[in-house]
């Protein structure tokens, strides 16, 4: 099972030493992959840890001139409350500028406020989302011409160069909703979701593989916390939900990583701050407990 790692681009511990050290630890640790959180701007009080965040595709830039063979990734970009020609053409130019190393995971989003702050509709975001990968596909492939209502955008004979070093770009498509389920297996290269609690994230993936033959046959690629200080193998997220969480009970770990790959789970995207409060002690610590588990 190959694993990436969730840097520190939000959170109490965000800085650029912060995401040097940790970026450089889980190269040498053997990770695939390295991974920014998205948010832009959130409503004070909101109870997540994402008030304080570095943008996230910018900071990819940054990871690209520090970090030599590791992916470099974004779970998840909320696309949909962006400008997607701005998006494609930043995802081209951190393709080029990391040597074809990007990866992608987006979805819907959930926060409403988040949305209007940004002036975008929070109501048809599905809907966008789908415009919006198919948008960034057509560049990525060099297609000059695209229209699209739902976005109320139109371009032809439009020139998108330098063109990504990559001819495809791996595209996970986060969420757990029916509609997130469709967009994954219609979409996308895999499926990405939390892992909630392991009877509901198992209900959840019989529900995906039932959706269709495509989805039978993605992968998936999950994001799960880990916390090696913790003696719980569950907590709650920002929205409530119940997740599962890789801790400092190694027999558990690896019951957990044992039913994950069970499951059909062959990617995992771990996040050493779950609630942005992990000191960097405690993120490294988390990256070496990992690395063993998985070696």
């Amino acid at each position: 099972m190959k694993f990436g790692v969730c840097v520190p681009n939000y959170g109490e511990s965000s800085s650029a030493e912060a995401l040097r050290t940790v970026a450089l630890e889980a190269e040498r640790a053997g990770c695939d992959s390295l991974w920014t959180t998205d948010h832009i701007l959130m409503a004070r009080n909101s109870g997540t840890p994402y008030e304080t965040i570095f943008e996230s595709i910018t900071t990819l830039s940054y990871l690209a001139a520090i970090t030599s063979h590791a992916k470099l990734g974004i779970s998840s970009l909320i696309t949909a409350m962006r400008n997607p020609v701005v998006v494609a053409k930043q995802l081209a130019t951190i393709d080029n500028l990391s040597g074809g190393r990007l990866i992608l995971a987006t979805s819907a989003g959930w926060n409403e406020k988040e949305f209007a702050h940004l002036g975008s509709n929070f109501h048809n975001r599905g809907k966008r989302l789908d415009a919006c990968i198919r948008l960034i596909r057509s560049l990525w492939r060099g297609e000059t011409s695209f229209k699209s209502r739902i976005l109320g955008i139109e371009f032809n004979d439009a020139v998108f160069e330098p063109r990504p070093i990559q001819k495809h770009l791996t595209m996970w498509i986060g969420g757990t909703s029916k509609a997130a389920m469709k967009r994954a297996a219609t979409l996308g290269d895999a499926w990405h979701p939390n892992v909630q609690s392991l009877d509901q994230f198992t209900k959840l993936v019989a529900d995906f593989r039932e959706i269709s033959p495509e989805a039978r046959r993605k992968e998936i690629c999950v994001r799960i916390a880990i916390n090696p200080k913790s003696e719980q193998s569950e907590y709650k997220s920002a929205q409530g939900e119940r997740r599962m969480m890789l801790s400092g009970n190694h027999a558990q770990n690896k019951q957990t990583l044992s039913s994950l790959e069970q499951l059909g789970v062959s990617y995992i995207v771990a996040v050493p701050s779950p609630d942005g409060k992990a000191s960097l002690p405690n993120q490294i610590d988390a990256i070496k407990t990992l690395s063993k588990l998985l070696s």
